[in-house]
């Protein structure tokens, strides 16, 4: 089911139909009002669209990142796990006494 959801940015209005909890539209507008108020906390004095471009960019470098280290632990796993079926397979070829 599509929902309507709007939502202010750095006081401009965006709707946004979406099929996704209206809870979590709201949670990643205030992701992005978070950036954009670390961005002037830092002396950004940018026009607002450049402000929200910014914070948009900072987000997906910061999800990138996490998906590239959640890449890592999954191969660390994945190698451990390998490690694991060698030494079954090893123990599965000993002489039962």
């Amino acid at each position: 089911m599509s929902h309507k959801v709007d939502v202010n940015i750095l006081g401009k209005k965006f709707s946004i139909r979406t099929s996704d909890n209206p809870e979590a539209v709201e949670a990643a507008a205030e992701l992005v009002r978070e950036q954009v108020d670390e961005l002037r906390k830092l002396g950004a004095t940018a026009g607002s669209d450049r402000l929200i471009t910014l914070a948009a960019l900072n987000l997906a470098g910061e999800l990138l990142k996490k998906s590239e280290v959640e890449i890592q632990n999954m191969d660390t796993i994945i190698s451990a796990l390998d490690d694991v079926v060698s030494q079954a397979e090893g123990l599965a070829k000993v002489p039962l006494r």
